[in-house]
């Protein structure tokens, strides 16, 4: 019996973080689509010079060391994706500065950018 309880209840959380955030998964979809291996190894290597470099502090860089240290002290999933989503967008939109308009991938990572400002919007709805 308890665990047809904690069925349910599984089931009513999912569809409460659905219901909660449908904004934010559609544009999480779109930019994993957006972000696949593929795309990324077109635009983000196979465009950029041998040698070229984008300089970053040490606290810009996500690791996933960083990442299992903040979940075992019970950091949220939500904090977390917000933390994804500000390093990631700065990343982008640090690219996008050193970029050319007439570079290859400029439409790409401007493709990126609207996605993470659509993104950050929806964030501040939460944040109200």
């Amino acid at each position: 019996m308890q665990q047809g309880y904690a069925a349910v209840l599984c089931v009513l959380a999912v569809l409460g973080l659905e219901a909660a955030a449908p904004g934010e998964c559609e544009l999480t979809r779109l930019l994993q689509d957006k972000l696949q291996y593929e795309m990324r190894l077109q635009y983000m290597k196979h465009y950029f010079p041998i040698d070229y470099t984008v300089q970053v502090q040490y606290e810009e860089v996500l690791r996933p060391s960083n990442i299992s240290r903040l979940r075992n002290r019970t950091v949220s999933e939500a904090a977390l994706r917000y933390l994804w989503f500000h390093v990631s967008s700065q990343a982008v939109l640090q690219i996008r500065e050193v970029l050319p308009e007439k570079h290859p991938s400029w439409k790409y990572t401007q493709e990126l950018c609207q996605l993470f400002d659509a993104l950050g919007k929806e964030y501040s709805k939460y944040q109200q």
